[in-house]
């Protein structure tokens, strides 16, 4: 079941994976409409607030350039339904003067769904539709229909996701996992390390790159990593939890450890890392007032590198505890380059409380939000999150604006 779980929420995506949700439904669009530039009327797109949100600033793959329009109008043009979240691989310049001018017909606008939603209605000159729903997930959809015709229909039930079968473990059984992975898991943890590795290097050349004033490897890797992805670079990351950024964050940390530690010692640490920032996603849901790469994958980080230096059970579910409750409350103001120093903020608290951790230091129970055992502090944290979202609506006044 762990595995079945890990591969779900494991995969490997080109930019950030909101405007990406948008870029797969017009690609799917276009696949069933099967209609030329020329002959599209328009396309309507109705989003939950946090895909809107994460869409509105932060660069489109292989482009200098933002919006949820763009990122549209190069789904419907050169997308590739069939690749997922890499349905935008293929972007080039030639697609890109042409998607400028396909903008001007699109339209987006919020629907208040308190999940993951992008319903996209594509029409004809002569009417004919074809509306794609993606619910949930980012790359689950959801429903198709043309004209009519409904031809596919799988409704979405929060409450039946793989994502929730990670509730029914604990973190001592997550661990256990780590201890004797499948071994099809760890090669695709490798992968998942080389492949944000790469993209933290390229951003390292980048001048003006957050890492360029990095004060640590740790810091450096994370920070290059995030800030090449929000700015459009035309490289795939592997994602966790539907999340980039919380990718990055939760996987370079411990491979910046790679030569220090045996590749099993790295590839299980890195494992617990990412099986940890999935099961407390769980609780908070995928898109959240709260940010996952400053505080959810810093969980998952510090317990990943406080299995690494070889900390105990109670060790490492102190690291995880003392992680969310010191940096529950940092949010999410959308996708952007910022993303990067709030992904380091989580960084530099996840070694931290490593090194406490190690230590027997902790913060004690009922500090707060803190509780004795990791899996009710995550309950609450889940709960608490639920209690902010009012912010996801405010901060859209700011995003953007100057």
């Amino acid at each position: 079941m762990i595995k079945d779980i890990f591969f779900d929420q494991v995969k490997p995506a080109y930019g950030c994976t909101e405007p990406i949700a948008v870029a797969l439904s017009t690609a799917t669009a276009k696949k069933y409409l099967n209609e030329s530039l020329e002959e599209l009327k328009e396309i309507k797109i109705s989003l939950d607030k946090n895909t809107y949100k994460n869409g509105l600033v932060v660069n489109i793959p292989g482009t200098n350039i933002y919006g949820l329009e763009i990122a549209a109008a190069l789904g419907y043009l050169c997308g590739i339904p069939e690749k997922g979240l890499e349905v935008l691989k293929n972007v080039n310049s030639q697609c890109l003067s042409k998607a400028m001018n396909l903008k001007n017909k699109i339209k987006v606008e919020i629907n208040d769904v308190p999940y993951l939603y992008v319903e996209t209605i594509a029409v004809s000159k002569d009417n004919h539709t074809v509306k794609i729903l993606i619910e949930g997930k980012h790359d689950n959809i959801a429903k198709i229909t043309i004209d009519s015709n409904t031809i596919l229909d799988k409704p979405f039930n929060p409450s039946k996701t793989t994502l929730e079968n990670i509730k029914k473990y604990s973190i001592d059984e997550i661990i256990d996992y780590v201890e004797n992975p499948d071994k099809e898991v760890l090669d695709y943890v490798e992968k998942a390390i080389e492949m944000n590795i790469d993209i933290a290097k390229y951003g390292m050349q980048v001048e003006g790159n957050f890492s360029n004033a990095a004060i640590n490897d740790y810091v450096k890797y994370v920070s290059a990593g995030v800030d090449a992805r929000m700015s459009g670079v035309l490289k795939p990351v592997m994602t966790v939890a539907g999340s980039g950024n919380q990718g990055l964050s939760c996987i370079l940390p411990i491979a910046t450890k790679r030569e220090e530690y045996d590749k099993e010692k790295i590839l299980k640490a890195t494992l617990l890392s990412i099986l940890v920032t999935i099961y407390i996603k769980a609780y908070t849901g995928l898109l959240t007032p709260i940010c996952g790469a400053g505080s959810i994958s810093a969980a998952g980080a510090a317990a990943g590198l406080t299995y690494l230096k070889g900390g105990n059970r109670q060790q490492i579910k102190n690291a995880i505890n003392d992680t969310i409750g010191t940096l529950f409350g940092l949010t999410c103001d959308g996708a952007k380059r910022g993303c990067a120093l709030k992904a380091v903020t989580g960084t530099l608290t996840a070694i931290q409380v490593s090194e406490l951790a190690i230590n027997n230091i902790d913060v004690p129970c009922g500090n707060g939000i803190v509780a004795k055992d990791v899996e009710e502090t995550i309950r609450r944290v889940g709960k608490l999150t639920n209690s902010v979202k009012q912010f996801d609506k405010d901060v859209l006044d700011y995003i953007g604006k100057c």
